[in-house]
């Protein structure tokens, strides 16, 4: 259950605080105007009743404008520095309630759906009189009861959830009431409100802006920030709602699409099928979004809109919003936002930076294209110092077997102890199963010739050396192997590689056990390097990942750029380019160091005239 196993650890965060009270002085402490206690107290039940839902499984998708700081890089603002919550949360518009879909994996018609919506819903909320009879949340801390049910039309349905903070302490004396209560919504899109232009994304950090001790990271799939942003793309373009008998401009979306474009790394190729399959557009009869971008109604309105005071009506709700009053002037706002639509049109664009607040060139279509140049025997005539990928830090990530090093290490393990025909001998479905498999064929072998085979890898030409000027040009780089940890640790580090990801053998008394925990498989490899996303500050789009077996298909897919190095079947239908040696990958190590490496986060917003 990624994201949401064991979000809460009871122990100790009831340790911390046996009484709501005490979480309260807590979030009183490291509050601050732009991220009040108001905000922290609802944003942490919102991510512990998401995490009620999805405790089956990641069925329920979160979306909307509550989750935006969970798919940011990182804040290229100013925050004065007003307290200690990262400035990602801190400068994302206030956005209370829970919006998420449910995403089963079979196809529901609406009335299924609206049940078992309902049914989830209310197991974790259940309706009733007394609210201390409701479900638990955040360890005991507070009860769960559903006020209200509202069915929106064929849109969505709205969950009004009651949160009763309760003191649990009185042991057999029952519950009391600890506190006021307070009101979540939870609003589930129906499926024809959702539109899937591309797979949910992992959140990068947590939905919840605060650190307490026993909480750990929620971090659910998001619907993806592409799709989201053509939403609220359509919504500023196209003629707006009518509320209460008057136009209702979503003056709010101006903040979203802004933070959206200063925090968020979007994929181009992604951003333009989410524009051009958008459905807002149809239903509004519009093939997609004008072009240059603009709002509707935006001064001088053409003679078949209505004008809209954008500019009046943002200011108006910067100055009630603490967090957007850290935010730029409407025209400034709106260049950026131009920016950023408009560049999405060309598909020579690949990555939006939102750093530098502008379009990289497709990554892929770079290093291909490179590649392509490095199979040319006029290659060799090349300037060796012409850049491949554009000036930023990547995160490059390795496969071992037949990658780093020349041979598969198990079979040379096995060769060594005498048993390889057995080894070899070995047939299963699937990889873990043939690697738990052949290890239980080398029980009993001396723990002695592993070292060996760690301590005579040979590596593929010219790794060792591409290695060290990766790193010497300022870029990651990591290991994910499916081998084992007494093998790949030495190697990483003569390699001089501080990360990596591997089995663990079973060694005890000097000698194999036969079984191996912790397994790298496909999966396990993705969810090695999304960590590493997390800990480096380097998005998917940034990392580049190196391998040749079908257990490296999951993290090819998972990566900005694929790498096959003289790959199986598989491995070469899932690569963006197939590599012959090491030496295709030569001309990233020329770079000069990243500038993101050496410019104090501050002074960013300057630099959005360098190029790549």
């Amino acid at each position: 259950m990624p994201g949401y196993e064991g979000h809460l650890d009871r122990d100790q965060f009831r340790g911390a605080f046996p009484r709501w009270a005490r979480l309260i002085g807590h979030l009183q402490q490291i509050s601050s105007p732009r991220f009040p206690v108001d905000r922290a107290k609802r944003q942490l039940t919102v991510g512990d009743f998401l995490s009620q839902l999805n405790q089956d499984g990641d069925a329920w998708k979160n979306t909307g404008s509550n989750p935006l700081p969970a798919y940011a890089e990182s804040w290229s603002g100013t925050t004065d520095g007003e307290s200690g919550i990262d400035p990602v949360y801190a400068m994302a518009r206030t956005a209370n309630d829970l919006d998420v879909y449910y995403d089963p994996n079979e196809q529901l018609p609406d009335d299924e759906y609206l049940a078992r919506v309902r049914e989830t819903v209310l197991a974790a909320a259940p309706m009733r009189q007394n609210p201390l009879d409701g479900g638990e949340g955040l360890g005991g801390l507070v009860r769960y009861t559903t006020r209200d049910i509202e069915v929106a039309g064929r849109g969505h349905v709205v969950f009004t959830i009651d949160v009763q903070p309760v003191d649990d302490s009185r042991g057999p004396l029952g519950l009391r009431r600890d506190g006021d209560a307070f009101t979540i919504e939870v609003d589930v899109k129906m499926p024809t409100m959702i539109q899937r232009s591309s797979e949910p994304e992992r959140a990068r950090r947590s939905i919840v802006g605060v650190r307490l001790p026993g909480l750990e990271p929620i971090t659910p799939l998001l619907r993806p920030v592409a799709d989201l942003a053509a939403d609220k793309m359509a919504a500023l373009a196209l003629q707006p709602g009518v509320g209460d008998g008057i136009a209702a401009p979503r003056f709010k979306d101006i903040a979203d699409l802004y933070y959206i474009a200063r925090t968020c790394p979007v994929d181009g190729e992604k951003l333009r099928k989410a524009l051009a399959e958008n459905w807002h557009w149809r239903e509004a009869g519009r093939t997609g979004p004008p072009q240059p971008y603009r709002f509707y109604g935006q001064a001088p309105a053409r003679d078949d809109e209505t004008e809209i005071l954008w500019d009046q009506g943002f200011r108006q709700l910067r100055a009630r919003i603490p967090q957007l009053q850290d935010y730029p002037e409407f025209k400034e706002m709106t260049e950026t936002i131009s920016t950023f639509l408009d560049g999405a049109s060309d598909p020579s664009n690949g990555v939006w930076d939102p750093a530098r607040g502008q379009w990289l060139p497709s990554l892929r279509n770079e290093v291909a294209s490179t590649m392509d140049r490095a199979l040319a025997p006029e290659s060799r005539t090349t300037d060796p110092q012409q850049p491949m990928v554009p000036m930023q830090r990547h995160l490059f990530v390795f496969d071992v077997d037949k990658t780093l090093s020349k041979h598969d290490t198990l079979d040379t393990l096995a060769e060594l102890a005498g048993r390889l025909p057995e080894v070899q001998a070995v047939h299963a479905p699937d990889y873990e199963t043939s690697i738990r498999a052949k290890i239980a064929v080398l029980r009993g072998v001396d723990a002695s010739l592993v070292r060996q085979v760690a301590e005579t890898i040979e590596l593929s030409e010219g790794a060792e050396q591409l290695i060290r000027e990766l790193k010497a040009a300022g870029h990651e780089v990591a290991i994910a192997s499916g081998g084992f940890d007494a093998v790949v640790g030495p190697l990483a580090e003569r390699l001089g590689v501080e990360r990596y990801a591997a089995g663990k053998l079973g060694i005890e008394n000097g000698v194999l056990t036969g079984e191996v925990s912790g397994l790298i498989d496909g999966p396990g490899k993705v969810t090695a390097i999304r960590g590493w996303n997390e800990e480096l500050g380097i998005p998917r789009e940034r990392t580049v990942a190196v391998g040749d077996g079908s257990n490296d298909v999951d993290m090819f897919e998972a990566v900005g750029f694929a790498a096959g190095y003289q790959p199986g079947t598989a491995a070469a239908a899932a690569s963006h380019t197939i590599l012959r040696d090491m030496g295709q990958l030569n001309r990233v190590v020329h770079l000069s160091p990243p500038d993101r490496l050496t410019t104090p986060a501050a002074t960013r917003r300057g630099s959005s005239e360098r190029t790549t």
